[in-house]
């Protein structure tokens, strides 16, 4: 299976794209337009393109076309900086409205904070590789392969054991139980962290191979909108967090890690509650897919919509938690939608590890 999903990953990548911003016309456009947008910038944008819609410039060569996108990212840049700036207007009249002890109040300067320190940074930034890596080919397809794996890999830890028959054995020795459920947690932790690093490591590489190079480490993440030269739609023109590229692709890839191994850590208990491969594979899946479903038909009011905001699926999309600002309610504070994500996924693991072992403690051997 992990060949399968490494043999689509380079089909994938060599497929055509319009663009790829490796060729040099870009790096001529960068000169040019690059960095944060001034009003200058989108000016001469707005009448290029007007020009080259009624014909007076001709579109037809790639260099022309070249153009074309990079002011189109021009004038959206500054759409998203003119959208932040009366936002922050918004969120003045909202913090003046409301006491400063109140949830609103509170939440309205955390998002204000947040968009004032981002100062300059929409613009055009020739930002390469680092579009695709942020997810396996885009967040859906990044979900479902990680989770085939982790269940294909971690289903049959314990229910192998009442397969073979050889739990009794295990359960008789004194010190039996707690260092099975030790070496399996283990080996189960180094199969996650070996998969995932492998893909991570062979997608990156795929992707440098296909952009032409790191260019933009040093940009800031609102430079990665929903290009047309992007298999994933993911944009993070209107995120309000302070990341620099580099920075942020270290921080999805520690936090998608982490939600692997919670992954891990509830088909675990799983295999071991079922005793059965195919009942451990089968309920994981549905435990994935049913905040996909949800999510898909739009049945998210309620109790339905924190069911899928708090979901392992949401969990393991973690580059798209960072596309808007998102904060809930915790005893009158706001706290950030990821953090709050975490924080009760952390939480949930050290649980469900507890769990596992207690009940692997009281096991019996069986007469």
């Amino acid at each position: 299976m992990f060949i399968t999903i490494v043999l689509l990953l380079v089909y994938i990548n060599q497929l055509p794209t319009d663009m790829t911003m490796r060729e040099l016309v870009f790096e001529e456009l960068e000169g040019t337009w690059g960095g944060p947008v001034t009003e200058e910038k989108v000016e001469l944008a707005r009448e290029s393109m007007h020009a080259s819609d009624t014909g007076e410039i001709s579109n037809h060569t790639f260099e022309s076309k070249a153009t074309d996108y990079v002011q189109f990212l021009i004038v959206g840049a500054a759409m998203q900086k003119q959208d932040q700036n009366e936002r922050l207007t918004i969120l003045e009249a909202e913090m003046n409205d409301f006491d400063e002890s109140t949830y609103k109040h509170r939440k309205a300067s955390m998002e204000r904070d947040m968009l004032q320190e981002l100062d300059d940074a929409h613009g055009f930034y020739l930002i390469r590789s680092w579009r695709e890596m942020f997810e396996f080919i885009e967040p859906v397809t990044h979900v479902l392969l990680l989770s085939i794996l982790i269940f294909l890999g971690l289903s049959p830890v314990f229910a192998e054991e009442y397969t073979h028959r050889t739990t009794d054995l295990i359960l008789a020795t004194k010190h039996g139980k707690t260092k099975l459920v030790t070496a399996k947690i283990l080996a189960a932790l180094s199969y996650i962290v070996i998969i995932f690093l492998s893909l991570q490591i062979i997608n990156s590489f795929l992707n440098l191979l296909k952009f032409g190079g790191i260019a933009g480490w040093d940009a800031p993440i609102q430079g990665i909108s929903s290009g047309l030269d992007s298999l994933s739609r993911l944009s993070y023109d209107g995120s309000p967090y302070n990341f620099e590229v580099w920075q942020f692709f270290l921080l999805t890839m520690g936090l998608q890690l982490l939600s692997c191994i919670v992954i891990a850590a509830l088909v675990l208990l799983l295999s071991f509650l079922t005793k059965n491969t195919m009942i451990t594979f089968f309920i994981s899946s549905i435990i994935i897919a049913i905040p996909a479903l949800l999510q898909q038909l739009g049945i998210t009011d309620g109790f339905l919509g924190y069911l899928t905001d708090f979901s392992f699926l949401k969990l393991m999309q973690v580059s798209s938690l960072f596309t808007q600002f998102q904060a809930y309610n915790v005893f009158g504070y706001p706290v950030l939608y990821p953090s709050l994500l975490f924080t009760l996924f952390a939480l949930v693991t050290g649980l469900l590890i507890m769990l596992i072992y207690r009940l692997f403690r009281n096991q019996q051997v069986s007469h």
